[in-house]
């Protein structure tokens, strides 16, 4: 292996061992290279054996991207070492253990569509309106609650009025529900190892001496449960290393915590500590207008990325009419840099801060016959037919799987009603049995002889395959079971071409199991299931597809493109509302700015529109986003209708929702003031002068916030004598 060809500090990251670690990689460091050379070096050097080490990375095209180099490096076997996401190494050790926490080894893992389905189900059962619980809401916040690690018992303690006892009932019936179904969602997969090892330290004990050496990719993307589960594992021999951005820090909304990267030594103890900071990706001109931005922000540690790349190219900020305007001139970009330019479409990545923006440019790109693939949309394993097609196999698997049973015990169509299904729950309930089981004995169910049958042969059919799956491979048991229901014959006889794009997506899925089996050494049913149910939408993007790629940003972290257009720089839009900007969210947008931003090694486009149509509304006129006012002006190149008026180094012009500087820059500590969305509150302490001022706000509920003056968009109720 040789170690020449890094730079002096990626050489001292990976000689680096004896304690914690951490690695500040910024943007097109090379971190990626840092972390499997590391992994080799403990291997080579160290003299560690693969399977005492553990990586731990956010998608599994990095984990599978990670482990093929260090085996190139290595030029040996590596199978045996864990390499994975957060929930795939969680999903190993439980398959393992969960029998000690009351599962079954054969546990199934739900996604967000299965878990609402199951939140739905229990709403129905506490006879609660649907209109005043939203099962899309109360899914959110019983997600909310995991990823902070609030258990429905804790929850149950805060409550404060009616819908949050009613939330709690719901929480606690949900996780009861799960268990009953021996399921897992997503939040439960990262906090069972941890409930594990609570319960069981001698498991704990057992995988601390496992797993030797810890690294972790993306820290700053850990939330409360990764978190945890990290020290947990390095808690004893503290040899930990840890690699990630703050500055790259953009996943708050799902628990993630940029002060477990900045607070790293004081949770395991002093630490070495290595900055990466030369770019390889970028031009000068663009990684100094995203640090421009970024640096911004308070909540950072110190840094700033340089490279030997060329100056390049100013970025160009478009002035658009509108949000269709904008649409054709990205067009125009399109055909400028493949026409007239040296890139092709797989060069180019139109970025958007909201999934809803992609519409508009779709309708665009597709009128003209430009190639695309939109990350983020309908994800292939979650269209109907193929999870129709994947619930049979969970139910093949897991005979108490609730909400695969309702999803298939009439598809294809075979009689069974919405009144017998509910018979059947309502007896699997009385007599705490699976709805399986109830199957076993129908004389005990006041239903028709033909729904007798239909299900008496639905009931046979999933045990002629639990008889079976444990001896032959997931691609033989698909295709025996799509012969079994005759699904072809079901969608080519509605003699339609969406039923004929739905049989060829199940066709699809067949060829995917193929793929499965010819190229994994574990290639059962439950081994594919679990891999399926983990799969991301990055995963199944090929960057040498011939096309333009769509995506939002949180999306493209980890990407590079040659060209990179962001559309969509409006206030409000992003950063995105709500108009008070709370400091912490601010900051998060000015990074997620930085992501797009260097996401780019050549050239960078960023539109905007005067007007927007929003949540199908009249057009309304919008600000210009405040991060182009926080660029450089030396380094961009204005292009639109009317440059000069609208641009400006200072950040002068002001959203319509705003009001004047006098009604929120002159408040003092103590005074009671009101706002629209958090209703009245007392100023609790206030950092800085005038309109750059931080308030910190306490509002009703005890909610606490902290906003900046000039955006809180504050009533003064009452001053401080």
């Amino acid at each position: 292996m040789n170690l020449e060809e890094l730079n002096p500090q990626q050489r001292k990251a990976v000689e680096i061992t004896g304690g914690p670690v951490l690695i500040f990689a910024g943007a097109g460091s090379g971190k990626t290279r840092v972390l499997t050379h590391k992994i080799a070096y403990l291997v080579n050097e160290i003299g560690l054996p693969p399977d005492n080490i553990l990586a731990v990375t956010f998608t599994n095209k990095a984990a599978d991207e990670m482990k093929q180099r260090v085996q190139d490096l290595l030029n040996m076997d590596v199978s045996s070492m864990s390499v994975g996401t957060f929930h795939s190494i969680s999903a190993r050790i439980l398959r393992r253990e969960i029998q000690l926490l009351g599962y079954s080894n054969d546990f199934v893992i739900y996604d967000q569509d299965d878990s609402r389905a199951l939140v739905k189900s229990v709403i129905k059962d506490l006879n609660l309106d649907e209109k005043s619980f939203v099962p899309k809401a109360i899914q959110a916040h019983i997600s909310k609650a995991k990823n902070q690690m609030i258990t429905p018992e804790l929850f149950a303690n805060s409550v404060e009025g009616f819908l949050d006892e009613k939330t709690s009932e719901i929480y606690s019936q949900y996780q009861k529900a799960l268990k009953a179904n021996n399921a897992l969602d997503f939040d439960d997969l990262l906090l069972k190892p941890i409930e594990l090892f609570k319960e069981h330290p001698g498991r704990l004990e057992y995988y601390q001496n496992k797993y030797q050496y810890v690294l972790v990719d993306e820290y700053q993307d850990t939330n409360k449960p990764q978190f945890e589960f990290i020290q947990a594992l390095s808690r004893e021999h503290r040899d930990v290393c840890v690699v990630g951005d703050d500055d790259q820090s953009i996943y708050s909304w799902r628990g993630a915590d940029v002060n477990n990267i900045l607070n790293f030594s004081d949770t395991f103890g002093e630490a070495h500590i290595i900055k990466l900071e030369q770019n390889y990706r970028s031009t000068k001109n663009i990684l100094e207008c995203a640090w421009a931005v970024v640096s911004k922000n308070n909540t950072r540690a110190e840094k700033k990325l340089w490279t030997d790349n060329k100056q390049g190219e100013k970025l160009s900020v478009i002035e658009c009419r509108d949000e269709r305007d904008e649409s054709w001139k990205i067009l125009k970009i399109i055909q400028n840099e493949t026409v007239h330019g040296s890139f092709g479409f797989d060069d180019l990545v139109i970025l958007y801060r909201t999934n809803a923006q992609s519409r508009v440019v779709e309708d665009v790109l597709r009128r003209e016959g430009v190639p695309y693939e939109i990350i983020g949309g309908i994800k292939f394993y979650a269209r109907k037919e193929v999870k129709d097609v994947l619930a049979y196999l969970r139910l093949i698997i897991n005979p108490t799987d609730g909400v695969s049973f309702d999803r298939i015990v009439n598809f294809p169509v075979r009689g069974i009603g919405k009144t017998t299904i509910e018979k059947i729950h309502s007896h699997a309930k009385e007599n705490d049995l699976s709805y399986l089981q109830v199957l076993e004995d129908l004389g005990n169910l006041s239903i028709g002889a033909k729904q007798k049958k239909s299900l008496h042969e639905f009931n046979q059919l999933i045990h002629k395959f639990r008889n079976s799956y444990k001896e032959q491979n997931a691609a033989n048991i698909t295709h025996d079971l799509l012969l079994d229901i005759d699904l072809q014959n079901y969608y080519e006889n509605q003699n339609t071409q969406e039923a004929l794009e739905r049989w060829n997506n199940v066709e699809e899925l067949l060829n995917s199991i193929t793929d499965f089996h010819d190229n994994r050494k574990e290639s059962g049913l439950r081994e594919f299931l679990e891999e399926v149910s983990l799969l991301t939408d990055i995963d199944r993007w090929n960057a040498s597809d011939k096309a333009v790629t769509l995506m939002t940003i949180h999306s493209a972290k980890g990407l590079e493109f040659p060209v990179v257009m962001v559309a969509g720089l409006e206030e409000g839009l992003f950063p995105l509302g709500p108009q008070s900007y709370e400091v912490e969210e601010l900051e998060e947008e000015r990074r997620l700015f930085y992501v797009a931003v260097t996401r780019a090694m050549n050239k960078v486009y960023l539109s905007h529109a005067i007007t927007r149509r929003r949540f199908g509304g009249a057009p309304i006129p919008t600000t210009q986003s405040r991060f182009i006012s926080e660029l450089p002006e030396n380094l961009i190149e204005v292009k639109g209708g009317r440059e000069q008026s609208t641009f400006s180094k200072s950040y002068n012009a002001k959203p319509s929702f705003q009001q004047t500087p006098s009604s929120s820059s002159n408040l003092r500590k103590g005074d009671q003031v009101s706002h629209k969305l958090f209703g009245k509150g007392r100023i609790l302490n206030v950092e800085g002068e005038g309109e750059s001022a931080k308030l910190t706000i306490v509002f009703s509920g005890n909610v606490r916030k902290k906003l900046i003056a000039q955006y809180a968009n504050l009533t003064p109720l009452k001053t401080a004598s």
